[in-house]
């Protein structure tokens, strides 16, 4: 009972010295098949793993259930909280996430809106920041922490507005958009 840590939250590793980044409705979802080697996959209610340093209230291996804009419940549906948003790396050092082209916010909840500033980011083919140069090594990222640096300012290039797809739809005639990227997809 004296040899292994029982980290606090948000932290994990044998010896709870890394850091848990932010989470987010992911804009896509990792597979996680029989977490718990039961042969069988089990439903969006069968929570399994609780405890973990990750999830420390569990996590199903079902993809949990949403509805849709009338309410009707549909099963089988993906966009579960995962940490970064499954858009970005973790830095376990500092807890933060560095959110992969496009991507922006705490958790790399969002999609990004074109501006100067970000240009220069891994994926836009500019620049050291290049997609030819952004690689991960032994699960260490090549932005070293740079991606927090580049904050999204002059969007748009100050010649327009960033909005959500909610906020397009609704200025379309008074349309209703609320499926789980409404305040996510710019």
């Amino acid at each position: 009972s004296h040899d292994m840590c029982t980290c606090d939250r948000n932290f994990q590793g044998a010896d709870c010295s890394l850091r848990t980044c932010p989470f987010g409705k992911a804009h896509v979802d990792t597979p996680r098949g029989d977490l718990d080697a039961s042969l069988t996959i089990g439903d969006h209610n069968d929570i399994i793993l609780a405890g973990s340093t990750l999830y420390p209230y569990g996590i199903t291996e079902g993809f949990p259930l949403m509805s849709d804009t009338a309410g009707t419940v549909i099963a089988n549906t993906a966009h579960d909280y995962m940490e970064r948003s499954n858009k970005g790396l973790c830095d376990r050092i500092n807890g933060l996430c560095e959110c992969l082209p496009g991507y922006d916010g705490a958790a790399c909840q969002r999609a990004s809106c074109p501006s100067k500033a970000n240009s220069s980011t891994p994926g836009s083919g500019q620049g050291e920041r290049s997609n030819t140069n952004f690689k991960v090594f032994n699960a260490n990222s090549a932005f070293h922490g740079r991606a927090a640096e580049v904050v999204q300012r002059d969007q748009c290039s100050g010649h327009g507005t960033c909005m959500t797809i909610e906020q397009l739809a609704f200025l379309d005639h008074g349309n209703t958009y609320d499926l789980w990227d409404k305040d996510v997809t710019m």
